[in-house]
């Protein structure tokens, strides 16, 4: 007889709990919380002298491997057709895929590309989705033929600012081509210093 009873006990105590889970709703998924902060780089494109630069850009972020984890920046030209040809931002077109990106990242990065000057570009980690934690910011420029200037650094996406150590890599360079790309300055801004 105390089975039997045990036995109602435990199914009454069975069909409670179904019942305040299901009242609950479903479960809302567990994502990993986004960076608060941006990551800003300045820059200098300086005008051309002996050589007619493209100034074709890429900015994206890879993780401590090397691998692709966003692209960020895309300069118009190179998004439409120039990385069909390879010889522009190769690092880029190495990790991107972009003849298989949907139309609505590809919008979402393509800008026009950056004129000779100064120029600044600010990305919201927040707003991209991206979880704290430490990236290799990578910021690429064609200038002409097979010659392109590559800018990268790890940067610590968390709740202190930093300036980004860049080392500078070149391939193919032709004489004159190494002061047309100068004072690029790469920062990480937590959203409490603003």
């Amino acid at each position: 007889m105390r089975y039997q009873w045990f036995m109602v006990i435990c199914g009454c105590v069975a069909i409670l709990l179904i019942s305040s889970l299901s009242c609950a709703g479903p479960l809302a998924p567990v994502s990993a919380p986004a960076a608060a902060g941006r990551i800003v780089v300045s820059f200098l494109f300086m005008p051309p002298s002996e050589i007619e630069p493209t100034y074709h850009t890429a900015i994206w972020l890879e993780d401590k491997g090397g691998k692709m984890v966003k692209t960020l920046f895309v300069s118009t030209e190179l998004s439409v057709n120039e990385f069909k040809q390879g010889l522009a931002c190769p690092d880029w077109i190495k990790q991107a895929s972009w003849a298989k990106a949907e139309k609505s990242v590809v919008d979402a990065v393509t800008g026009p590309t950056p004129n000779v000057g100064g120029g600044t570009l600010s990305f919201d980690l927040a707003q991209l989705g991206l979880a704290p934690g430490t990236y290799r910011f990578c910021f690429q420029v064609h200038i002409t033929e097979k010659y392109n200037i590559l800018y990268r650094g790890m940067v610590d996406a968390g709740t202190s600012a930093q300036d980004v150590k860049i080392e500078v890599l070149h391939a193919n360079k032709p004489v004159g081509a190494e002061e047309l790309v100068k004072d690029v300055i790469v920062q990480y801004v937590p959203t409490a210093a603003r």
